[in-house]
């Protein structure tokens, strides 16, 4: 038997002083995406980025500790909503996918259209995919780690688990790059489409220990 999907999280109010940091964010973020599109992730240097998005390199590093950062700002952004929505009691692959599902249904196009960048700027360096890479890990790890924690047994199943729901999702993602429609309802579709396929993990998956 599998656990109902969990409810949203509730929202916490933004003050003035959130949306004043949310926009330094994102004009860092665009004014690399800018940069980027022209001269290449690799090419492209944290003082260019503070010159075009006209801050000083010391708000920079107050809001990413290094380069790659601000290129995967969208993924890491996701990610971190992801462990906010995912329950205490998670277990199962329908569990995984409800608080993926939620976050990607309340975002917007303005993250659409980062995301749908920074994955163009990867596909052109491997340093960048890399460190995409490297950040998957660490999701594998942390939602691992949050799902050994409320007593999910240590198996191969559950390992499994966290790695086929985050396979499906980079598969998705991948196939979305490369389609004409790279709208967040596109991206919704294309990622739960790839879930499907797996989603049965969940409820039927054998007893291996």
């Amino acid at each position: 038997m599998t656990s109902a999907t969990p409810p949203p999280p509730k929202q916490r109010v933004e003050t003035l002083r959130d949306i004043k940091k949310a926009e330094v964010k994102r004009q860092i973020v665009h004014s690399a995406r800018e940069i980027a599109s022209v001269s290449g992730y690799d090419a492209t240097t944290v003082a260019q980025i503070c010159k075009h998005a006209r801050v000083g390199t010391s708000t920079f590093f107050r809001y990413f500790p290094e380069k790659q950062s601000v290129f995967l700002a969208p993924e890491v952004e996701l990610w971190d909503r992801y462990l906010e929505a995912l329950p205490p009691e998670a277990s199962t692959m329908r569990d995984l996918d409800g608080p993926l599902e939620h976050v990607l249904a309340t975002a917007d196009e303005h993250w659409a259209d980062d995301f749908a960048a920074s994955l163009d700027l990867a596909a052109g360096s491997m340093t960048l995919a890399k460190h995409s890479f490297d950040h998957c890990v660490e999701m594998e790890g942390a939602i691992l780690n949050r799902l050994l924690c409320n007593g999910t047994p240590d198996s191969l199943v559950t390992h499994m688990r966290v790695g086929v729901f985050l396979a499906s999702w980079r598969i998705a993602q991948s196939r979305w790059r490369t389609t004409d429609d790279r709208t967040i309802h596109s991206l919704i579709a294309t990622r739960r489409e790839a879930f499907d396929l797996v989603k049965h993990l969940g409820s039927h998956a054998p007893k291996v220990t």
